[in-house]
């Protein structure tokens, strides 16, 4: 369900911030369940935009649940042939790998249409710069663990813990052979952020990451008044991703924390430089937005 106050306060940001006019899919304000529509239905409306050359990018409304569904539906060929910017986080994890993945394409982690309403400028101001190829300068982390220093480069895929996880086995898993990893979640108890971790690890999917970045954990911990002696889901972290051996470092302002999200391109190259907590975009977004 998109609320609609929430959604007309971010469209108006995201208009004021790109001086455009956004269209909105048939289907957006549609309830069935948890979905905006069956899956022929969502899937139908999400194929025509990848298609469409008149739309210059497809900017979620929120996250939720429902495009692992819908991945084996799309054909990646009509996207590769009309390029687009794909921006969302959260549930839209799994279109932004498979854009990367399936397509070859870029995208962007960043916020969703109802998250934009309650951002700062700067958080606005960044997503357009990486929306038109533009470098809006290196991202510090405000707080945190640097867990291993050093100075790696790779190529960035930043999402969803879960919905990575929920990815392995599919064609739309990105390979992370020589990647910088930038990870965020929300309202997981740290046993589920251990499990999803440990997964990806003794999988292999993580193997050859050459370095971590890991965002907001937004509301990961134990339910009140719940009798177990628990790590914080920070402690989970750090300790499940020092078997990596890489550059880790904590506390960069990306996820699902209403008053802060920092957007990343997905698919281009960075520099992670974790004795100074610091990510430098080394190349644009390939598909810029054209106004």
């Amino acid at each position: 369900m998109v609320d609609r106050d929430a959604f007309a306060r971010g469209r108006a940001a995201l208009e004021r911030a790109l001086q455009v006019r956004c269209t909105l899919a048939s289907n957006i304000f549609t309830e069935q369940h948890y979905f905006a529509g069956d899956d022929e239905t969502r899937g139908r409306a999400l194929a025509a935009a990848l298609a469409d050359p008149s739309i210059d990018a497809l900017i979620a409304a929120r996250g939720g649940y429902g495009l692992t569904r819908l991945l084996a539906r799309l054909d990646p060929e009509p996207l590769r042939r009309a390029p687009k910017l794909i921006v969302g986080f959260s549930d839209t994890t799994a279109l932004l790998a498979w854009t990367w993945r399936r397509a070859g394409l870029t995208a962007i982690h960043g916020p969703s249409v109802l998250q934009l309403g309650t951002l700062p400028e700067e958080d606005c101001d960044r997503l357009v710069e990486l929306a038109r190829g533009q470098d809006p300068g290196a991202l510090f982390a405000e707080e945190g663990t640097v867990l291993r220093g050093g100075r790696v480069q790779g190529r960035l895929f930043a999402g969803n813990l879960e919905l990575l996880r929920s990815l392995i086995g599919t064609s739309a898993m990105p390979r992370l052979d020589g990647a910088v990893v930038a990870l965020e979640e929300l309202g997981e108890r740290p046993y589920r952020i251990d499990r999803a971790l440990t997964q990806l690890i003794t999988s292999g999917a993580f193997r050859g990451v050459r370095g971590v970045l890991v965002g907001q954990l937004h509301e990961c911990k134990e339910p009140p008044g719940r009798r177990v002696t628990s790590p914080t889901a920070h402690e989970v972290v750090v300790e499940r991703l020092a078997t990596l051996a890489v550059p880790v470092v904590t506390g960069f302002g990306f996820g699902h924390a209403a008053d802060k999200h920092a957007a990343l391109p997905v698919g281009s190259m960075v520099e992670l430089d974790a004795d100074q907590g610091a990510l430098y975009l080394l190349e644009p977004a390939t598909t810029p937005w054209r106004h």
